[in-house]
């Protein structure tokens, strides 16, 4: 049976989404909402508190709480750089995985010095059909730590610098752009110099902020496709399926 809690959340939900309460409209007081679902105080608590996780209410102390504007240009994606690969288990090649010294913009991406060392780790990735996507990664040296194990070849980079340094990122940020293949890229993925290219640049950072882990997928422009849907929705799924 459905927690009274939970359709409390429920009707406030339906109200909102049937124009019955408007943006900025301030909820009935916990005391009337009690009075309406014959129960506790803290029972419409916990439902308001649903709420306002889901991003519909905004709680104002001693004064109420208040509807907000759904917020459906905030977009949730998935990436996974093995997505790429899919069910194929020969969708990875491993180019290298060594320890050097960073380059200026490495340093800089992963908050480094001249005197500290950084993993790489290069990648071919495979469709079925088609060579698709260059992968490189960099993982801030650790001593001590084992330089990387087979299966890393195969695993998604959060992981991996996970696995690496025993440290689990709080943030992930990807950033996505179109550029040209340059000279670099280009014979990596048996393309012509400024052939169009989907370009996946992914940052990891600690719960202290501190960079964990950069890289970029190389993506040809016809094996990528990036899917995203609002945050609004997931969150309702996540409300509506307690």
């Amino acid at each position: 049976m459905q927690p009274l809690y939970h359709r409390i959340a429920e009707d406030m939900i339906e109200r909102i989404k049937g124009g019955e309460l408007k943006p900025g409209d301030m909820l009935p007081s916990e005391s009337q909402l009690s009075a309406e679902y014959s129960t506790s105080k803290m029972t419409v608590r916990q439902g308001l508190s649903l709420l306002v996780r889901a991003g519909y209410l905004r709680s104002v102390p001693g004064k109420g709480n208040y509807v907000e504007h759904p917020r459906y240009d905030l977009l949730t994606m998935h990436f996974d750089e093995m997505d790429i690969v899919g069910d194929y288990p020969q969708g990875v090649k491993l180019l290298e995985a060594t320890i050097v010294a960073p380059d200026p913009l490495v340093q800089d991406k992963l908050g480094l010095t001249e005197k500290d060392k950084v993993i790489v780790l290069k990648r071919l990735l495979y469709t079925e059909t088609q060579l698709a996507a260059y992968d490189i990664k960099y993982m801030p040296y650790i001593k001590g730590k084992p330089l990387i194990e087979k299966e890393i070849q195969y695993i998604p980079f959060a992981r991996m610098v996970a696995k690496h340094g025993e440290l689990f990122s709080v943030k992930n940020e990807v950033t996505i752009l179109a550029a040209a293949a340059d000279q670099e890229v280009a014979p990596m993925l048996e393309t012509s110099p400024g052939s169009p290219l989907l370009v996946i640049e992914q940052k990891l950072l600690s719960a202290e902020q501190k960079p964990i882990g950069w890289g970029k997928t190389y993506c040809l422009s016809d094996c990528m496709q990036l899917h995203a849907v609002s945050a609004q929705f997931i969150q309702d799924k996540k409300l509506l399926n307690l």
